[in-house]
């Protein structure tokens, strides 16, 4: 899909903003140096990764600069910044971004703002909802130290979550990685990231009987690991009883980085009642079935395209498709609401229950 692209494009930009301080305030010094290393007084020794080497020493691009500004101003501070600036003032998000108090921004740096390709960046300045959405994506509304990138979910201004990982001065904030963090501005934190984040989008008919807040909205699953954020969607009741009858909620909820395909309670519901009676009734059988609808990494929407994958049931499942529309395994199961985050999972509903190859 070209438009999120392009939204992450934009998002970049945002958080380039909020880096904006990082270059030089003076639009036409272009001799000034903009190589030196960054401050070592004890004042500035929060600052770690190999692109803080680029901040100027002094001025307000400096960080001593950037923490006396907002960081929407500290933005506008920094020449390489202006599609950014462009961006947050068309979505009108300068005033939003300068007001908020103690926030935390991941930043995507002027090289991963560029990757973006032109047409699909003014599709989305063009479309204001889709830009607020990418650009307040990488918007935390707490402060976020580096302690608490080493294992987090963060909810974000955009009402979604992302996730970090990491230790030392070395961390992602989901695939991309910071390269210069805990960066201070007059009212956030900054992190410098390497790659644009891109909300995450649900796709699906079924996405529209998913609750519009509370736990078992996609909100509040994100928050939940995923057995957990199953219970609390009535969509999914059905699968719930037969983990808890596997004695699986454990094992599930303590998994890192997994994929769920999870039968709607409609895809059930196609059993014969006696057929699933017995399969609940042995909890060899029942855990089989179930393991077999998760696969021990991350799948994205891309790779369901012309997928195979290992499942913790130790078998193959294979998926195809393409925009919206994908199949799961070989017996025609649909995916109905897909790309659902949460804790420690990526979920995709789908329409029928997954069987096990034969032995």
């Amino acid at each position: 899909m070209r438009l999120p692209r392009a939204a992450a494009a934009v998002i970049g930009g945002v958080a380039l903003m909020t880096m904006a301080a990082c270059g030089s305030s003076d639009m036409g010094a272009s001799s000034q140096p903009s190589q030196a290393p960054a401050p070592t007084s004890s004042a500035m020794a929060a600052q770690f990764g190999p692109a803080c080497g680029a901040v100027p020493k002094d001025g307000p691009g400096s960080f001593d600069g950037m923490a006396k500004d907002p960081v929407a101003t500290a933005a506008s501070n920094n020449p390489v910044l202006s599609t950014l600036v462009t961006a947050v003032k068309q979505a009108g998000l300068v005033d939003t971004l300068n007001s908020a108090k103690d926030i935390t921004v991941f930043a995507p740096t002027n090289e991963a703002f560029a990757k973006i390709p032109k047409a699909d960046l003014d599709k989305v300045l063009a479309d204001k909802e889709m830009l607020t959405k990418v650009l307040t994506h990488h918007v935390v509304g707490k402060t976020v130290s580096p302690t608490d990138l080493a294992s987090g979910t963060f909810d974000t201004l955009a009402k979604d979550s992302i996730t970090t990982s990491g230790s030392g001065e070395s961390y992602k904030v989901g695939d991309a990685n910071v390269v210069c963090g805990n960066v201070k501005t007059g009212n956030a934190t900054v992190y410098l990231v390497d790659s644009v984040l891109m909300p995450a989008e649900q796709f699906g008919a079924a996405c529209a009987s998913i609750p519009k807040d509370g736990p078992g909205s996609f909100q509040g699953m994100a928050m939940d690991p995923v057995a957990t954020a199953a219970s609390n969607n009535p969509a999914l009741s059905t699968l719930v009883t037969a983990v808890k009858q596997a004695g699986l909620v454990d094992t599930l909820n303590g998994l890192k980085g997994v994929t769920v395909f999870a039968p709607s309670n409609e895809a059930f519901a196609k059993l014969p009642k006696a057929d699933l009676d017995k399969v609940l009734a042995d909890k060899a059988l029942l855990t089989k079935v179930l393991t077999y609808h998760v696969v021990p990494k991350t799948v994205t929407t891309a790779d369901l395209a012309a997928g195979s994958f290992d499942t913790v049931e130790k078998g193959k499942l294979t998926t195809s498709g393409s925009g919206q529309d994908f199949t799961i395994g070989t017996g025609g199961a649909k995916v109905v609401c897909g790309n659902v985050k949460t804790a420690n999972a990526t979920v995709y509903i789908i329409d029928s229950v997954l069987m096990p190859p034969a032995a």
